[in-house]
């Protein structure tokens, strides 16, 4: 192909693949390419064929199929159909696998016979141990990744100091190889005495009743870990190194190191920003760390917007409270809310009590006296009003579970978050609407693939009056419709409303979304989505016929706060086909 401008390469494939897709063994070459579909709009960038850039790929690809077990990989001559007058070209890329090379044993060997024992039998359990068993192709991968496994192992029992490398006997005549773990464990380890400096306002007590291990117990890499993890959750400091002082003469006593710096004693935090909904916004939030001496803190509040045109609140929070991973709180609060379905004004106090149970689970406690002044002009007329009082108290207990393992934080691409709720409005403490309430949500990220997540989300509650009470609190019952909810519906507006439009909520709802997420280029991103659900007036009433359908679409701008969002939706299947437009920060869900 001399003399003329090497062709860019449209399409690339192979032959012969019986283990591995096209797609998966294309990401481990360097080839790589693009129709102009792919070029404009997710900004790929095609290679260029020639015959040194084939041999590369060869290689690469020849690496690769070794790395997984086929030593007898074979790659033939490149297939090219040149298209565009030479410009452009179709590469298919032939290739005989060959039959790969199975674990035929494992073993351990080193000093310490009882360990090799122990390990060999932790390896051929039906859960083994070990990701290379013995019937099982073999793989570099796996390999590294058993060398990390079982020195972690080894560290968390106390060895410190081990050492393993992998001895691999392949034969190629009959396709097998032999595992042999070399095994150097050291001596076993424990904990020495620990030092913490930096410093200047938390006491000392309290970083040392954060640490997950004392003097003298089997040293163990997982302690240190969450010894410094529970040392960031006192929440006043900025730096918090926890560090094991391993000596070279492998001494089986181990010291540790704790350098801390402080977080400044107190900080501001402020914002501003703009929702559909919301209209215009803005928080204020002042900290005082290390309040009144010890690792106290104390947040004052304030917040306005339209639904809430103030909201002033002030917060004292003690962590470590009863263990290192308990925190009490206690939360006295005003505010004014003007929602579509009501307005009032309450005064409220909270002690909360959280604790973190794993790291991805927690739970919190939550006892509460709130006195409601309802502005009853601004309810829907369908119910008698004369059971409403102006001004009422609740008083009760609220509890919860939270499971989150989503990532990433502000963006999630993967994971799971299910949350569930009960709240017991009680009478004990002149309390005039007793009443039960229970929430659940679920929500799902799943990458599909790098240019697309698909997010999935259902969340139900029911309220139940008790005792002698007749009617929920406005504030209280469900409300459905509006940017993080059935989007083809404004605020509260999906669900009973009275002759005028006004929201008057429901004692049931369900709601459900599905919203595939596509990554167009940089920080852009488009959304479509499917949003069902429904508000009734009786408790407990999920009636799958009355459920209602939303569909639309919207647009997605990546910040360090997460994304900026527009999207445009109106009912499907319905008579009230209306457009709703939404903007806000951050993903509906």
């Amino acid at each position: 192909m001399s003399g003329q401008v090497d062709p860019e390469l449209r399409k690339l494939k192979f032959s012969g693949n019986k283990t591995y897709s096209n797609k998966e063994l294309s990401s481990e070459i360097s080839f790589t390419a693009a129709t102009w579909t792919g070029k404009k709009l997710f900004g790929k960038t095609p290679s260029y064929f020639n015959t040194d850039a084939y041999n590369m790929n060869v290689r690469e690809l020849r690496h690769f199929y070794q790395s997984e077990g086929f030593i007898h990989i074979q790659i033939g001559e490149p297939i090219v159909k040149l298209r565009r007058n030479g410009r452009k070209a179709e590469l298919t890329i032939p290739l005989t696998e060959g039959e790969p090379v199975v674990i035929d044993s494992v073993a351990f060997t080193g000093p310490d016979t009882l360990m090799n024992k122990r390990l060999l039998e932790l390896s051929t359990r039906r859960r083994s141990l070990l990701q290379v068993r013995v019937g099982q192709r073999f793989q570099d991968n796996l390999i590294w990744n058993d060398r990390d496994l079982i020195t972690r192992r080894m560290v968390e029992n106390g060895y410190a100091y081990a050492e393993l490398e992998p001895e691999i006997i392949a034969d190629t005549a009959v396709n097998t190889a032999h595992v042999i773990w070399n095994l150097s464990p050291g001596p076993k380890s424990y904990f020495g005495e620990t030092t913490i400096s930096g410093q200047k306002r938390t006491p000392e007590r309290i970083i040392r009743r954060q640490l997950a291990y004392k003097p003298g117990d089997v040293y163990s890499r997982e302690k240190l870990n969450r010894s410094q993890q529970q040392i960031y959750q006192l929440g006043t400091f900025r730096i918090a190194s926890v560090r094991a002082m391993l000596s070279r003469d492998m001494k089986d006593t181990i010291p540790v190191q704790i350098n801390i710096t402080e977080a400044p004693r107190t900080s501001t935090r402020v914002g501003v920003g703009y929702g559909r909904e919301d209209q215009f916004r803005t928080f204020v939030d002042f900290q005082v760390l290390n309040f009144t001496g010890g690792a106290r803190r104390l947040n004052l509040y304030a917040k306005h917007s339209a639904l809430e045109p103030y909201r002033v609140e002030a917060t004292l929070t003690q962590p470590a409270a009863f263990s290192p991973n308990s925190t009490v709180a206690f939360s006295p609060s005003i505010k004014k809310q003007k929602e579509p379905g009501y307005e009032l004004f309450s005064y409220s106090s909270n002690l909360i009590l959280l604790n973190k149970i794993t790291d991805k689970l927690s739970g919190s406690l939550n006892f509460y006296s709130e006195t409601v002044r309802l502005d009853t002009t601004s309810l829907a007329l369908i119910e008698d009003l004369t059971i409403l009082s102006r001004t009422y108290t609740k008083t009760g207990a609220a509890t919860g579970l939270l499971y989150d393992n989503a990532r990433p934080r502000f963006d999630p691409a993967r994971g799971w978050t299910v949350a569930v709720n009960a709240k017991a409005n009680t009478s004990i403490f002149s309390g005039k609407y007793p009443f039960l309430k229970y929430q659940f949500e679920a929500k799902n990220y799943q990458r599909l693939s790098d240019h697309l997540i698909l997010a999935i989300k259902l969340k139900a509650g029911t309220v139940n009056p008790t005792g002698s009470a007749k009617t929920i609190p406005v504030e209280e019952r469900f409300f459905a419709g509006g940017s993080r909810s059935v989007r083809g519906w404004g605020r509260q507006q999906l669900g009973p409303t009275d002759e005028l439009g006004i929201p008057a909520g429901g004692k049931s709802m369900i709601e459900a979304s599905l919203e595939p997420r596509i990554k167009i280029a940089g920080p852009l991103s488009i959304v479509a989505f499917l949003d069902a659900g429904n508000v009734w007036s009786q408790a407990s009433h999920f009636t799958l016929s009355e459920i209602r359908y939303a569909a639309g679409g919207g647009i997605r701008f990546a910040t360090p706060i997460g994304p900026i969002g527009i999207d445009v939706a109106r009912p499907v299947w319905d008579d009230s086909a209306k457009w709703q437009f939404h903007l806000n920060i951050g993903h509906a869900f």
